[in-house]
C-alpha cells in the first residue's frame, strides 16, 4: 500500500534493498524533506560513497530503503562532510602558513633593502659632510664637525627604525583585514535585496550569527532545541528530559557542526558550563569568555551584538531565569517568560510578548470577538480550527491516524499512542521524580497534578453543605450523593449499592480478584488489607484488648 505525506510517498509493506528488513519504505530516488531540507537518497549514495545504484528505472518495489538505513545513511554523509571540514581547515592552515613564510621573507627582504638605503644615504651624507670640512693648519679634525655628524646619523637611524615600525603596523593591519574578511566568507550569508532597513536588519543577524558560531566552537556552552518542557539535541534531534543527559550526549558532538545547520531565530543555549575549549582557563561569564577569546586567542567578533541567542541554565530541580532570578518548575513557562526580556514581538492591546511574528498573529486573534468556525463536511460539527476539523475528520470520519512519529515514519491515532510508541519502541526515557516525597512519573502532566493535589492542595471545588474541598469536580460530585444518602452505583453481582464510584470500583475487586488478606482469628478473608482491618476493628476488638 502506498501512501503520501507531506514529506515523500511511503511504501507500506515494503523491502528495504539496502538491510532485506520488510518494513515502512521509501522510494530511494524521490525527493523527500527531512527538517526543512531536500534529500534524494540515490544521490547520497553517490556522493557519499561514490555507488551507482542499479535497478532505479524499475517498479518502486526494486528501489526501497527503510528509516533505519535511512538514519545511517544520513550519519554517514554527515560523517564525509565533517572530514571534509577538518581536511579544508588542514589545508588552509598550511596554505596560511606558507603565506605567512612568504611574508616574512619578503619582509626580509624589505628590511635589508630598506638598511641598503639608509646606510647609502648615510655614507653619502658623510662623504658630503667630509668634502665640506677644511682641515686647519695643523691637520686637526673640526670637533664641530664631527658632533654634526653623528647627529645625522643618529636621525637617519631614527627614521629607520620608525620605517620598520610602519612597514610592519601596515602587515598587520592587512593581515587583520584578510581575517575578517575570511571570517565573513566562512559565515555563508547571502546577499539580501531590500531597503537600508532590511540591509541593516540581515547584516544585524548575520554578525549575531558569526559570533554564536564563535562562541559554540570555542566554549563549552550547549546549544539545545525544546519542545514546551523537553530537550533536543540540536545537532541529531534526540529526546531527553535530564540536562545533565543532554550535555553529557552534546559533548559527543564537534561543535564545528553547528555552523552547517539551519539558521534558527531564537537558539537556546545552556551556560551552566562555559569554559573555554582552547585553554584551560574556567569562565563563568559570556561576556568573560568574549574577552577571553579575542584578546587571548585572537578570535574575530563583531562589538556591540547583544542578545545572539537565549541563555538558560538548565537543572533537573528549579529552573532560574538569568535576567531577573525569578524561579520556574517546567521550561515551558521559564521560556513564555524570557519573552518579557527579549520578545521582540509585542502585542498593541495587551503588551504580551512574543519572540515569533507567527505567535503574535496567534495571539492577536483572541482579541478579536469573531465567530467563526470550521463545520465538518460529514457531521456539521463545528470546530475552532482548521487543524481540530482535521484531525476529527481522520479519526473518525476516515479512521486514519494523524500523528506521525518523528523518530520513524509510523503514524497513529492519538497523541497518547505516539507518547507510548516514543517510550516503547524507541526506548525515549520518560522519568518525572517529585522533589517533595518518592514518588516519580511518567509525564509532566502526571507530576504537576500530583503536585497540585498532593503538596500544593489546590482544591478548588467547594461542597455547599459542608467545608471540604475536592480537587476534581467529579470527587465533588460523588460527595454531595452522602448527603442526599443516594446510592447510585450498583454491583451487578451481588446488588449492594455505593454511594461512591470508587466505592463500587473497590467492592468489585472481591468478585474478581484472589482473597490474600485472610484473618488469623477467623475463616474471613478480603481482597485489600484496609478491609482486614476494618474487619478486626468491627469484629474482633475485645479480642484485640484482651491480648494487650
Amino acid at each position: 500500500m502506498s501512501t503520501i505525506n507531506r514529506k515523500g510517498p511511503i511504501i507500506d509493506p515494503g523491502v528495504c534493498r539496502c538491510c532485506g528488513c520488510l518494513k515502512k519504505c521509501r522510494i530511494i530516488n524521490i525527493e523527500y524533506e527531512w527538517q526543512g531540507q531536500k534529500e534524494i537518497y540515490s544521490d547520497m549514495f553517490m556522493d557519499c560513497f561514490g555507488l551507482l545504484l542499479s535497478h532505479l528505472e524499475g517498479g518502486p518495489e526494486e528501489r526501497l530503503i527503510c528509516a533505519t538505513c535511512v538514519s545511517r545513511l544520513r550519519e554517514a554523509c554527515a560523517f564525509r562532510k565533517q572530514v571534509l571540514r577538518c581536511e579544508e581547515l588542514l589545508l588552509s592552515a598550511k596554505i596560511h602558513l606558507d603565506n605567512d613564510v612568504e611574508e616574512s621573507k619578503e619582509g626580509i627582504k624589505a628590511d635589508i633593502k630598506i638598511e641598503s638605503i639608509v646606510e647609502n644615504e648615510v655614507v653619502e651624507e658623510d662623504h658630503n659632510n667630509e668634502a665640506v670640512l677644511i682641515p686647519d693648519s695643523n691637520n686637526e679634525p673640526d670637533v664641530n664637525s664631527k658632533k654634526k655628524s653623528s647627529v645625522k646619523k643618529d636621525k637617519v637611524l631614527k627614521r629607520k627604525r620608525k620605517t620598520k615600525v610602519t612597514v610592519n603596523k601596515e602587515k598587520h593591519e592587512l593581515v587583520t583585514r584578510m581575517q575578517k574578511v575570511k571570517k565573513l566568507k566562512d559565515a555563508d550569508v547571502p546577499e539580501q535585496k531590500g531597503n537600508a532597513k532590511t540591509k541593516n536588519t540581515n547584516d544585524n543577524e548575520m554578525m549575531a550569527r558569526h559570533n554564536t558560531i564563535c562562541i559554540v566552537e570555542n566554549s563549552y556552552v550547549c546549544p539545545f532545541d525544546t519542545s514546551f518542557s523537553d530537550y533536543f539535541c540540536i545537532y541529531c534531534r534526540k529526546q531527553f528530559t535530564d540536562p545533565n543527559k543532554l550535555r553529557e550526549h552534546t559533548m559527543t558532538h564537534d561543535p564545528q557542526i553547528y555552523k552547517d545547520l539551519p539558521q534558527k531565530k531564537t537558539l537556546q543555549i545552556d551556560i551552566l558550563r562555559i569554559d573555554c575549549r582552547l585553554c584551560t582557563q574556567r569562565i563563568d561569564n559570556i561576556d568573560d569568555l568574549k574577552r577571553h577569546i579575542t584578546s587571548i586567542h585572537h578570535k574575530v567578533l563583531y562589538p556591540n551584538i547583544d542578545n545572539e541567542f537565549l541563555k538558560f541554565r538548565l537543572t533537573p530541580v528549579r529552573l532560574i531565569c538569568t535576567e531577573c532570578d525569578e524561579s520556574f518548575t517546567f521550561f515551558h513557562a521559564l521560556k513564555k517568560h524570557m519573552a518579557e526580556h527579549f520578545g521582540t514581538c509585542i502585542c498593541d492591546i495587551c503588551g504580551a510578548h512574543y519572540f515569533q511574528e507567527r505567535m503574535l498573529i496567534l495571539h492577536q486573534k483572541t482579541h478579536q470577538k469573531t465567530d467563526e468556525n470550521y463545520p465538518c463536511k460529514e457531521c456539521g460539527k463545528l470546530f475552532k480550527s482548521k487543524h481540530n476539523r482535521y484531525l476529527h475528520i481522520a479519526r473518525t470520519h476516515k479512521k486514519e491516524p494523524a500523528y506521525p512519529c518523528t523518530k520513524c515514519d509510523e503514524v497513529l491515532f492519538s497523541y497518547t499512542l505516539r507518547y507510548r510508541h516514543m517510550i516503547e519502541v524507541h526506548g525515549i526515557e520518560r522519568l518525572f521524580e517529585c522533589e517533595q516525597c518518592d514518588r516519580t512519573y511518567d509525564s509532566r502532566k502526571s507530576l504537576r497534578e500530583h503536585n497540585r493535589r498532593f503538596h500544593l492542595k489546590i482544591f478548588k471545588h467547594q461542597c455547599d453543605l459542608c467545608d471540604k474541598r475536592f480537587y476534581l469536580p467529579s470527587r465533588l460530585k460523588e460527595h454531595i450523593a452522602s448527603h442526599s444518602g443516594e446510592r447510585n452505583f450498583r454491583c451487578e453481582y451481588c446488588g449492594k449499592s455505593y454511594p461512591r464510584l470508587r466505592g463500587l470500583k473497590v467492592h468489585m475487586q472481591s468478585h474478581s480478584t484472589e482473597k490474600k488478606y485472610k484473618c488469623t482469628l477467623c475463616s474471613a478473608s478480603f481482597t485489600q488489607n484496609v478491609n482486614l482491618k476494618n474487619h478486626i476493628k468491627r469484629q474482633h476488638q475485645t479480642m484485640e484488648e484482651y491480648h494487650e
